[in-house]
């Protein structure tokens, strides 16, 4: 079993490197087309894009406006979101801080997640924390304080936001399980896609929705689901979704139904860095036709300036 977690972070370190060497010697443009071409077998077109992949990564190389650099930054983005969307609920804040070796472990609850702000999918669940140590949670901190999410997707936007680490609250459905996940494909202001995930750390299904709740055949990146009914909230939540969109050209929405309350998840611009498995392909083209591209010369005032989070902060102050 030790072998096993060695050879994984021994894994980690070297694609660290060869992530961290290419972003030095590799442009961009190169770079994202590369990660496409491996994954597609093909090069994008990104002087005409059509598909809402190569529109991604367009939008990725040229969107530098200050508003993708607060929908990345998740501690930033709750007074946003507090601003925006009052109606929406906030999983509980424990604890963040930009040093990891300050966890007050002890005043944890049982159970929470622990996160980074400066990156995407660097989460750890932690459902009963009797079974850790706190040493591993701190060097697992550490591990991300130390790392460039840049150099994983060239998503420029996270250079911009504070490194940090933080616990919030583990938000659980009525049974005790992982409540599903509503993720609204934002387009211009308005919803044209709902996608609905379940047990993402199980036996992840997606089932897809438009925006009157009408299926839409086909995944993003998960096994097909069982058709769900809508959430009681829908309305709500999609009037949500769309003023936390603040009218740009693409934004999806993350959030949570639970026991008739709506949580926010998170905001995302740049989804699997333009290289999601969409089946059938065709949902790439449909979505590629819904994403119209902003000049992003243009600058959008932040209607809503959250400011800066104050260090530091811990549970109690």
């Amino acid at each position: 079993m030790r072998l096993g977690v060695l050879v994984r972070k021994w894994k980690a370190v070297r694609q660290d490197v060869r992530r961290s060497i290419a972003l030095r010697f590799v442009s961009d443009r190169d770079y994202l087309r590369g990660l496409h071409f491996r994954k597609f077998g093909r090069w994008p077109e990104l002087e005409q894009p059509a598909g809402f992949n190569e529109k991604i990564i367009v939008k990725i190389l040229n969107d530098r406006r200050s508003l993708m650099t607060l929908f990345a930054d998740k501690l930033r983005v709750r007074d946003y979101v507090r601003r925006a969307a009052p109606e929406l609920k906030l999983p509980t804040l424990y604890w963040w801080a930009s040093r990891a070796d300050t966890l007050p472990f002890d005043e944890l609850p049982r159970a929470f997640v622990m996160k980074a702000n400066h990156g995407s999918g660097w989460v750890r669940l932690v459902e009963n924390k009797t079974s850790l140590r706190r040493s591993d949670l701190v060097n697992m901190g550490k591990r991300w304080l130390r790392r460039d999410f840049t150099a994983v997707g060239r998503e420029r936007a996270y250079s911009g936001v504070s490194r940090a680490v933080y616990a919030e609250e583990l938000l659980r459905a009525q049974a005790g399980g992982p409540p599903p996940d509503y993720k609204f494909f934002v387009f211009g202001g308005k919803v044209r896609m709902v996608q609905v995930d379940r047990d993402r750390f199980t036996r992840h299904t997606q089932v897809l929705y438009d925006e009157h709740w009408r299926l839409v055949p086909g995944t993003v990146a998960a096994k097909q689901g069982e058709p769900v009914d809508a959430p009681p909230a829908l309305a709500t939540m999609i009037r949500a979704a769309e003023r936390l969109s603040a009218g740009v050209d693409f934004v999806r929405v993350d959030l949570y139904a639970i026991d008739g309350k709506t949580y926010f998840g998170e905001l995302t611009t740049s989804p699997n860095k333009g290289l999601s498995p969409f089946d059938p392909p065709s949902l790439d083209a449909w979505l590629g036709s819904c994403l119209q591209l902003d000049d992003y010369a243009r600058e959008i005032p932040l209607v809503y300036d959250p400011g800066a989070f104050r260090e530091p902060w811990t549970i109690g102050s």
